[in-house]
C-alpha cells in the first residue's frame, strides 16, 4: 500500500443498504458526507488517494489507492459491496507523467488522456459517465447527506442590506452571463462593479489575491452552480475557511446558490460569520443568459513567426464569443483559454495581473505534454493602454503559446517592437489587419 498505510476492508455491515462508496479526495468535505451518511445508519467505504485524502479517512472502512491505480480503486468498491458511490472532495490538476499507473489505467488510457481537454464541467461529466460505464451508481453528496445542501434565506445573525443585495444581483448576474463558457462558479462584487472572476486557481485563491491587493470594502462573495454543471460531482461549497478568506479580503458576507450548494460543519460556519459580523445568505440565481454573439472582426493577420495550430484556432475562436460578453458585464477585456477551457478573465485586475495569478500549475499534466499552452485574447481598442512589454513578458513566464488581439491592427508606430516581443517569448502574435485602402476610381 501507498506509504505503507493499511487498509480498513469490508466493516460489517449495520444498515439495511448497501454501503456507499465515497472516492475520497482531499478536504473535510468527504469525511463530512462519510459521518452524516453513517449517523443515518447506512455503513460507507472510502476509497482514499493517497497525496490528497486527510488522514481522518482512517476513521471509517477505506482503503488508500494511488491516483493511478484505477483497478485497485474500482476493485475496492466492489469487494466492500458498493453499488452506490459519491465522489467528493478537491484535487489539485496532477501531472499525468508522474502517475503511476496499473494496467486498469492502461486499459482505459483514452478515456483519462480525454480529461485533459475541456473545462471543469465536462471533465466532471467525463468522470461520471466512466463510473457508470463501470456499474456503479454516481449519487451526489446532496442525495445521500440533504443537509448539506444550502437553504435559502440567511443562515446567521447577520443580514445583508440593500447595497449588498445589488452586489449580489451583480455578481450573480455576470457568473450567469458567464454560464455558457464553463468558467468558475464565484465571484466578487460591490454594487457598482465585478471585482474578480474564480478562476482555475479556487476560490481560496482568488480570496487571497483581493486581500493581498488591499481588499475589497463593502464587497460580497456569491457562489453559484454553473448552469450546466454536473450536479453529482463539485457542487459549489463554502465553509468555515470560506468565512476566514472573506473577512481577510474585507468583504461584507457570502451568497450562495440555495438547493445547489454545500455548506460544510454549517454551525461553525455560521459561528464564525457572526463573529466576524458577515452575513451568509442562500439566493435563489437568475437564469442563464442566451448564448454570446460573436465578436465583429476584421480578417485576421498572423504577424508572428510562429503560427496557432488548428487545436489553438479552436481556442481563439473560444475567445472571440467570450470578450463581448466580458465587455458587455464590465468583466475586462481580456482571457486566457487553453484546450477548450476559459482558465481566466481580466475582472478588475490588469493583464499581466491576471496572467501571473493564474500561475504555471492551471491544467492537467501541462507542463509535461508540452512546453507552451493557452491562448490570451485581448480587445486592444486603446492599444497603448494594454499593449506592454509586461504583458508580453508575463505571457512568455507562464508559458502561453499565443496572443491574439482584436478590436483592430496593431499600432504602426510600434509595430516591429510589439512583434519582437512576441518573437522573442517564441509566442504566435495575431491581430487583426488593417483595413485596405479604398481603391481609385479608374472611370
Amino acid at each position: 500500500m501507498p506509504d505503507g498505510k493499511p487498509a480498513a476492508i469490508g466493516a460489517a455491515q449495520t444498515g439495511t443498504e448497501d454501503p456507499l462508496g465515497i472516492l475520497t479526495c482531499a478536504g473535510a468535505f468527504p469525511l463530512e458526507i462519510a459521518r452524516l451518511v453513517t449517523a443515518g445508519g447506512r455503513d460507507v467505504h472510502l476509497v482514499a488517494l493517497d497525496g490528497y485524502a486527510d488522514d481522518g479517512v482512517t476513521l471509517y472502512p477505506h482503503e488508500w489507492v494511488g491516483l493511478g491505480q484505477l483497478n485497485r480503486m474500482l476493485a475496492s468498491f466492489r469487494r466492500a459491496g458498493c453499488r452506490e458511490i459519491v465522489i467528493a472532495g478537491s484535487m489539485r490538476r496532477p501531472d499525468l507523467l508522474r502517475v503511476r499507473p496499473d494496467f486498469g489505467l492502461i486499459r482505459h488510457l483514452p478515456t483519462i488522456l480525454a480529461l485533459t481537454r475541456g473545462g471543469d464541467d465536462s471533465v466532471l461529466r467525463r468522470i461520471v459517465r466512466f463510473f457508470e460505464g463501470q456499474g456503479f451508481v454516481v449519487r451526489g453528496a446532496g442525495e445521500v447527506a440533504p443537509e448539506l445542501l444550502a437553504p435559502f434565506g440567511p443562515f446567521g445573525a447577520t443580514r445583508p442590506g440593500d447595497c449588498d443585495l445589488a452586489a449580489i444581483d451583480r455578481a450573480a448576474r455576470a457568473l450567469a452571463a458567464l454560464g455558457d463558457f464553463d468558467i468558475g462558479q464565484a465571484a466578487v462584487a460591490t454594487s457598482e462593479r465585478v471585482v474578480a472572476i474564480e478562476s482555475v486557481r479556487g476560490t481560496d485563491a482568488m480570496l487571497a489575491q483581493i486581500a493581498a491587493s488591499g481588499g475589497v470594502p463593502g464587497g460580497v462573495l456569491v457562489k453559484v452552480a454553473k448552469p450546466s454543471q454536473e450536479l453529482r460531482i463539485d457542487l459549489p461549497t463554502i465553509g468555515e475557511r470560506t468565512v476566514t478568506g472573506a473577512r481577510a479580503a474585507g468583504l461584507a458576507g457570502i451568497a450562495v446558490g440555495a438547493g445547489r450548494s454545500i455548506t460544510l460543519e454549517r454551525a461553525a460556519l455560521v459561528a464564525a460569520a457572526d463573529a466576524a459580523g458577515l452575513f451568509v445568505v442562500g439566493i435563489h440565481p437568475p437564469a442563464p443568459l442566451s448564448q454570446a454573439p460573436l465578436a465583429d472582426m476584421q480578417p485576421f493577420t498572423v504577424h508572428s513567426r510562429r503560427a496557432p495550430t488548428p487545436n489553438e484556432r479552436g481556442d481563439i475562436g473560444i475567445g472571440r464569443r467570450l470578450l463581448p460578453v466580458l465587455i458587455e458585464e464590465g468583466l475586462g477585456r481580456a482571457a486566457i483559454v487553453s484546450r477548450h477551457h476559459v482558465l481566466s478573465v481580466a475582472g478588475g485586475h490588469s493583464v499581466s495581473a491576471m496572467i501571473a495569478a493564474l500561475g504555471r500549475d492551471g491544467q492537467w499534466g501541462r507542463r509535461r505534454f508540452r512546453k507552451q499552452l493557452g491562448v490570451l485574447v485581448m480587445h486592444i481598442a486603446a492599444p497603448s493602454a494594454v499593449l506592454g512589454r509586461d504583458v508580453f513578458q508575463a505571457a512568455a513566464e507562464a508559458k502561453l503559446a499565443g496572443i491574439v488581439c482584436f478590436g483592430g491592427p496593431l499600432p504602426e508606430d510600434r509595430f516591429a517592437e510589439i512583434v519582437g516581443w512576441a518573437n522573442d517569448g517564441r509566442m504566435f502574435l495575431l491581430a487583426e489587419a488593417p483595413p485596405k485602402p479604398d481603391e481609385p476610381d479608374h472611370d
